[in-house]
């Protein structure tokens, strides 16, 4: 293996790090004995989340609710969003690729960067590479989440919660290292000073990728703050900052095999390392982040409690990239795809200086009260978010000559700026309020409403083709849980959401590129049964319906006019059924499964002969399966294997081009040892166990363009945590 990071450089800076920060902890330096009579890792029986908003247990509230922990992430060594969504079945890939911005989509639906994303449960922005080593857990709540989060597409809400101190001290040290010659190393601190506790987490890493010629570097600085300013008052607060440089790597396009302009065929092999974006003036993508959150809890009785948080966002982003798109060496232009050859046209694309901002607040007040002979859980709040697009005045997309798949060309860069960008505005002021009441031992409804003032524009960076407007919607939810028995619960409920869509910024291709669009709103039923099999296994069933409106494009009514997106000229249908186990089977095994059968169609569009066809990049079954087994005969030993399946999914909107069904075996495992008196713990994990290679998704952008990204080869990463 090659390393950038030389092992003694680490261990030095390593070793200096640890030695300050157990010279700043307030604690004894001989530490107690303690004796761990909880639950032991993995901890896969989670009991609660706060994704949900009505603050009832996972097994007995009306919602479906993944909880993906900080133990399960470093079990499987989850190093990208990408890995963390073969954990449930209900996740999936939405143009996720190496070195770029990843997203996901829920139960079909790709979810919107700035609107299904919260951290700490409160509005962020997914618009940037995310950091995994400061989070405790991954909470998914699927479907509908307009009662939580308000303007939203509907496939779910996704909140990252990030560690807080705790009030054990500790420091645990991770250096890890991966067969493709990466490097990385994380420190975990967790100590105080005076009555404040704190946790610190540290990353640097070396990435090196899978693909030629995209290797690059993350920086990561967590510093978590907590304090009691009274017996009924609390503080906490939080500043993450991440830097990323790195090369992005564009997908590959179908063959365009009969001439008609389109593609039409998978390419007939596949090349795990192919990098298209590998130009002698090829740029990184690279971006700064930095999320500064601060929150204060205060109780004013047994049963009446508030919190008020605030958060701020700013990223900077310098996007360059060397793109393939479309394929003039035909007699008919190919788009979207490649020419039959493998032949493709290559665009030079930069938009350097790009700056997103965001803020946003919450203020809510929780209670218990009886009324009408009932008791009720209550929670009544205010919030609001204001975000902001500002990108440079101009970008450049410059066709610079043909490249192929099977034989890549060297091209002349051509960096002139030549496209205007567009700069975009948004607010939203929500008012909600949520109920949940208990008619008798075994009965309990929920209801609530969010009502959310939007104030949305955007104009070109000339200050051309201005587009403004304020709208109101409201997102109802309720529903009714039933306990047949003290371990099984039954439960129906019915909500709606509301979702934005924006114009791509492809001026040669829309009308109105770049423009905002009104908000409309999806619907969901959902009726389920949750299992509390053993006191650590939770096993729950889920069937939905959701139907939700899209954009659509009207062709523009003169000759070779541009078509208009409008929105609501498109519904989808998603019909699906979840399955899934999560917990501690017995005590020497731990289980994470789930399945989703999910029927996804077109229900109308301004293409007749869309309608009834499947949606793309969506398989009709979909199933994951984590298990953890502690071997007995070598105590401390443990290990682990995740498997996953996907069913076909279609690549074109008319259902002619399909990718073939694929699976996959990650493997690994863990032992605690102790050198020189230190605690050291071990992980193994081995990637694609077979070498399988296969397309692992076939995206559609929103501006047309199909594109094909392949499985991880087989890869190797060790880990070695000492703890202090």
């Amino acid at each position: 293996m090659a390393f950038n990071l030389k092992l003694s450089t680490l261990v030095a800076a390593l070793a200096a790090t640890a030695s300050c920060c157990l010279l700043a902890q307030t604690v004894p330096p001989t530490l107690q004995t303690i004796t761990v009579t909880g639950k032991a890792a993995p901890l896969l029986d989670v009991e609660n989340a706060d994704v949900g908003g009505f603050g009832a247990p996972l097994a007995k509230s009306p919602q479906s609710v993944t909880v993906l922990t900080a133990d399960l992430l470093a079990g499987t060594a989850a190093q990208s969003l990408s890995k963390v969504l073969k954990l449930d079945a209900s996740l999936a890939d939405n143009y996720n690729t190496s070195g770029y911005i990843e997203s996901l989509s829920v139960r079909g639906f790709v979810l919107d960067q700035s609107g299904n994303f919260s951290r700490n449960g409160l509005p962020t922005s997914n618009y940037m590479p995310i950091a995994l080593e400061n989070k405790e857990r991954i909470e998914v709540l699927k479907g509908v989440s307009g009662l939580q989060s308000g303007v939203s597409a509907p496939g779910g809400l996704v909140n990252y919660v990030t560690k807080v101190p705790m009030k054990e001290p500790f420091t645990n040290a991770t250096f890890a290292v991966d067969g493709n010659g990466g490097s990385k190393i994380h420190l975990d601190h967790n100590s105080s000073v005076g009555s404040v506790g704190l946790r610190l987490n540290l990353v640097d890493e070396q990435v090196h990728s899978q693909f030629d010629h995209a290797n690059g570097s993350r920086q990561l600085l967590d510093l978590a703050l907590a304090t009691q300013l009274g017996a009924d008052t609390s503080v906490a607060a939080d500043v993450e900052y991440q830097r990323k440089s790195q090369p992005s790597v564009p997908g590959l396009g179908l063959l365009d095999s009969n001439g008609d302009g389109v593609g039409d065929s998978l390419p007939g092999s596949i090349n795990p390392r192919l990098n298209l974006n590998n130009q002698s003036w090829s740029l990184p993508f690279q971006s700064s982040s930095t999320t500064a959150q601060i929150a204060l809890t205060h109780r004013f009785s047994a049963d009446w409690q508030t919190r008020v948080t605030v958060n701020t966002q700013t990223t900077l982003i310098n996007d360059r990239l060397t793109f393939p798109d479309g394929c003039s060496n035909a007699v008919s232009y190919v788009y979207p795809g490649l020419c039959a050859n493998g032949d493709v046209d290559i665009y030079d694309y930069r938009s350097e200086g790009e700056r997103r901002s965001l803020q946003s607040w919450d203020a809510h007040l929780d209670g218990k009260f009886s009324a009408l002979g009932l008791s009720h859980s209550a929670r009544f709040g205010l919030g609001g978010h204001s975000s902001r697009a500002d990108l440079p005045p101009m970008q450049a997309y410059n066709y610079v000559g043909s490249s192929n798949i099977f034989a890549p060309v060297a091209l002349p860069a051509d960096p002139t700026l030549t496209v205007l960008n567009s700069n975009s505005r948004e607010r939203a002021l929500d008012g909600y309020v949520s109920l949940a009441s208990r008619w008798s031992p075994d009965l309990q409804s929920f209801a609530g409403v969010r009502v959310s003032r939007i104030s949305r524009s955007s104009e070109l960076s000339d200050g051309s083709e201005a587009v403004a407007f304020e709208q109101t919607v409201s997102t109802p939810w309720a529903g009714l849980a039933w306990s047949a028995s003290a371990s099984t619960t039954l439960y129906l409920s019915w909500g709606q959401g509301a979702e934005l869509e924006v114009v791509p910024n492809r001026p040669t291709l829309f009308a109105n590129a770049g423009q905002v669009l009104p908000a409309l709103q999806s619907e969901q039923t959902e009726i389920g049964l949750k299992w509390q099999a053993n006191t650590r296994l939770l096993l729950t069933a889920a069937a939905f319906n959701i139907d939700k409106p899209y954009a659509d494009d009207l062709p523009g009514t003169a000759a070779g006019a541009l078509p208009t997106r409008v929105a609501g000229a498109k519904t989808a249908r998603h019909r699906g059924l979840e399955l899934s186990a999560a917990g501690r089977v017995f005590d020497a095994l731990s289980l994470q499964a789930s399945l989703m059968a999910l029927d996804a169609r077109y229900a109308q569009a301004v293409d007749p002969t869309l309608a009834g066809q499947r949606v793309t990049n969506v398989p009709r079954l979909k199933a994951s399966v984590f298990a953890d087994y502690k071997v007995g005969a070598l105590p401390g030993l443990a290990v682990n294997a995740l498997a996953s399946f996907e069913s076909a999914k279609t690549a074109t909107a008319d259902g002619s081009v399909e990718l073939p069904a694929s699976w996959q075996l990650d493997a690994g495992l863990s032992y605690p040892r102790s050198i020189a008196g230190q605690s050291v713990l071990w992980r193994v994990n081995l990637e694609n166990v077979t070498d399988r290679i296969y397309w692992r998704e076939a995206p559609t952008t929103s501006w047309g363009g199909i594109y094909l990204f392949p499985s991880t080869p087989r890869t190797l990463r060790v880990s070695a945590t000492l703890s202090f």
